[in-house]
Parts: C-alpha cells; sequence; structure tokens
C-alpha cells in the first residue's frame, strides 16, 4: 500500500511541476514590430494637379511566401531559417511594405508633377508600378538583403520600365528592433531607385 501511495504522490507532484513548467514557457509576451518610413528632412509642399500632373497606381507587391507570416523571419544559414514566435509583426508584413514605398514615393517625387496613389483605392492613374519583392533576408553576417524587380507598365499593362534593385543595409545592434529599423532603411534605399525611375518615365512621357 505505501508503495502505492507514494507511486501517486509523486506522479501528482510530477504533473504539477509539467503544468507549472508549460504556463512559464507559454506566458512569454510578444513584441510587435512595423517598418518606419523615410524621414523627412524638409517641408514637403505638393505640386498643383494641372494637365501635365501624372499618377502613378502602386500595386501589387509582393514578397516570398515564407516570409508572408505573422512572425519576422530570419536566415541562419544559407538553407536555415528562424521563425521567431514572439517577434512578430503587427499585420501584413506585406501590407506594411506597400505602405511604406507608397509614403517614401510620395514624399520623394512630392515637388515633381507626379503623384503615386494605391490602386486599391479606386483613384485613377496613368501608369501602374507593381514590385516583386524577391528576398528580403536578416543575414547571419549582420546585413539586410533586399533584392527586388519593379516595373512601370502603361494603362495597356504594356512594359514602360523594368529595373532590379539589390540592396544591402548594415544592422546597428543585435535586437529585433535594430534588425527591422535596416529593413526600413532598406526599403527607403529601394524607394529612392524607384522614385529615380518614376521621374525618368515623367520626363519622357
Amino acid at each position: 500500500m505505501k508503495k502505492i501511495s507514494y507511486y501517486w504522490v509523486f506522479s501528482f507532484l510530477l504533473g504539477g511541476l509539467l503544468f507549472l513548467l508549460s504556463g512559464c514557457a507559454s506566458s512569454k509576451p510578444s513584441k510587435f514590430y512595423a517598418l518606419n518610413t523615410m524621414k523627412i528632412s524638409q517641408d514637403v509642399r505638393r505640386t498643383a494637379f494641372s494637365d501635365k500632373h501624372i499618377s502613378i497606381g502602386l500595386g501589387p507587391v509582393e514578397i516570398p511566401d515564407y516570409l508572408d507570416r505573422p512572425q519576422i523571419v530570419t536566415r541562419t544559414g544559407q538553407n536555415e531559417l528562424l521563425i521567431a514566435e514572439f517577434e512578430r509583426w503587427t499585420g501584413s508584413l506585406r501590407e506594411d511594405i506597400e505602405r511604406v514605398l507608397l509614403e517614401n514615393l510620395s514624399i520623394l517625387v512630392s515637388q515633381e508633377t507626379i503623384s503615386v496613389v494605391s490602386t486599391k483605392g479606386g483613384m485613377p492613374f496613368h501608369y501602374r508600378l507593381a514590385v516583386n519583392v524577391i528576398r528580403f533576408d536578416v543575414m547571419p553576417e549582420g546585413d539586410v538583403e533586399l533584392k527586388a524587380q519593379w516595373v512601370v507598365a502603361g494603362k495597356e499593362m504594356q512594359q514602360i520600365l523594368m529595373r532590379e534593385s539589390d540592396i544591402r543595409e548594415q544592422i546597428k545592434g543585435k535586437d529585433y528592433s535594430e534588425r527591422v529599423s535596416a529593413m526600413s532603411r532598406a526599403l527607403e534605399k529601394l524607394s529612392r531607385d524607384i522614385g529615380e525611375g518614376i521621374k525618368s518615365v515623367s520626363v519622357s512621357r
């Protein structure tokens, strides 16, 4: 009888310990992050609409499937990825990238007779800008690598300009907030590349 009672006491204590440990493991709070738009160094004044004004619709913006998840994904090796369960995006990463590109481009072409709008808003536009993000990785050596193809097309989807941007941005710290900041700076560089392309289309119109 004593052996049986000891067995049940031991089982009860062990089960309680495992329950407490599992509760502690699942109680870690998640942190949420969002990409930032570029800083405005001077007053942004919109050019008034005129007959020569050009509007460009941004969309679609595509990202790789392995990045399209709530958790932040980093690359730990050539063929290995780390999915951070408690380091998460505030919403859709693809939509956040689209938001940042839209705001950055609006700032960059604000002095021109150009406006950048979302194709989802129902506003008319002369050209469409499509962006395909091929890679947007935090690399093991401490850089963010952003590779994207982008196309400017006319109303009839005829290709006017197609280019590829290959960008690297150094991460200035080891925590996730620094990684996200570096990703935002990489998007700013991509925005500048696209902005120059948009201006060349405007000149040749």
